[in-house]
């Protein structure tokens, strides 16, 4: 088994590593989306995935490593797709390509929703986590709009145009948790990028 081109092949203890890391996570996304992150302990996280405290540090520094662990997973899976799209696509079929990702588990669908409710009821603690860790969503874009376009990645149209998609992919993910996640976010997202070709429509004059 292969992690991505170019890289080294996962052993048995990376797999290991993986299937424990996500049972923590999930655990404590459950008992934080209960109360708030704030309000649970990292004994309680341990007890509840039944592991030791110190068996907890060996996967996250802290509550707020497992609040930011998720985005900076899928951040590096959407640069992943959206760089192996063919070039004749266009920056937002590329980025509408990657929220349809094939790949994607049932559980891990669950996961993002549960991640989404956690951030719904408790903004501050996500933001706060999110701020810690090295996730910055419209910078990754900005970087991978460059690339697609092959313009300067400091230049005001990729970071204009980074900051769009972030929102889009923002707003998106808001309104799939506040639904209940009904409806899938990969069609979602399809057609709210679609959306952006409004933009271009001329208002009628009344």
């Amino acid at each position: 088994m292969q992690d991505t081109a170019g890289s080294s092949p996962t052993t048995g203890w990376d797999r290991r590593r993986e299937r424990v890391s996500r049972a923590i996570e999930r655990v404590a996304l459950e008992l934080f989306a209960k109360s708030s992150p704030e309000e649970v302990t990292i004994e309680q996280i341990a007890a509840a995935a039944g592991i030791s405290n110190r068996t907890f540090f060996r996967y996250f520094a802290s509550r707020d490593d497992i609040l930011a662990a998720l985005p900076t997973r899928s951040l590096a899976r959407v640069s992943e797709i959206v760089r192996a799209r063919p070039e004749a696509e266009t920056v937002i079929e590329a980025f509408a390509a990657a929220g349809q990702d094939p790949d994607q588990s049932d559980d891990d669908r669950e996961l993002v929703l549960l991640w989404g409710l956690v951030v719904h009821r408790s903004p501050d603690a996500a933001a706060r986590a999110l701020g810690h860790s090295t996730v910055g969503m419209a910078e990754v874009f900005q970087v991978l709009v460059a690339e697609r376009l092959s313009i300067d990645a400091t230049s005001t149209r990729a970071g204009a145009l980074g900051a769009a998609i972030a929102g889009v992919v923002s707003y998106t993910c808001h309104q799939w948790v506040i639904s209940g996640g009904r409806i899938p976010l990969g069609t979602m997202l399809a057609e709210a990028f679609d959306s952006l070709n409004d933009l271009r429509t001329t208002a009628p004059r009344g």
